[in-house]
């Protein structure tokens, strides 16, 4: 039997499975005063990957729509396509979604109350109007 090697023999680059980066992410939640820290890989999201590892955070919609996910990024990279509540500003300030959130590097990240980011992202288009104590409402 011949043992010798030649590049016919070597896998073809094309078929190889290509192992995703994983980063360690910690996310400080605020509410419960508890860190957690997460192994994810960067093809999928932070929110699902600590589920699965038995972190329980808060989230509501999982479509990135609403803000109940919302975390300040405080060091690393992430990315966010799917972020469609959060605006431009916002994600400028540093502020993600974890549900539709991939990581980029290792990060640090902080819950934010939801409140708070909702008020952020919509406060200058509600409570303006010409709301009055009583019902019903006044029509303009």
């Amino acid at each position: 039997m011949d043992s010798s090697y030649s590049e016919s023999d070597s896998p073809n680059p094309k078929t190889q499975i290509q192992m995703s980066r994983t980063y360690t992410i910690k996310v400080r939640d605020r509410a419960t005063g508890k860190t957690y820290t997460l192994q994810v890989p960067e093809d999928r999201y932070i929110l699902h990957t600590g589920e699965k590892q038995g972190v329980e955070l808060p989230f509501s919609c999982r479509n990135g729509a609403c803000t109940a996910c919302a975390v300040r990024v405080l060091s690393g990279e992430i990315y966010q396509p799917e972020a469609i509540g959060l605006s431009p500003d916002l994600r400028r300030q540093s502020y993600a979604l974890l549900c539709v959130s991939y990581p980029r590097s290792d990060l640090e990240v902080e819950t934010q109350d939801e409140d708070e980011v909702y008020e952020l992202q919509f406060g200058r288009y509600f409570a303006k109007g010409r709301i009055k104590a009583g019902l019903p409402l006044d029509e303009e």
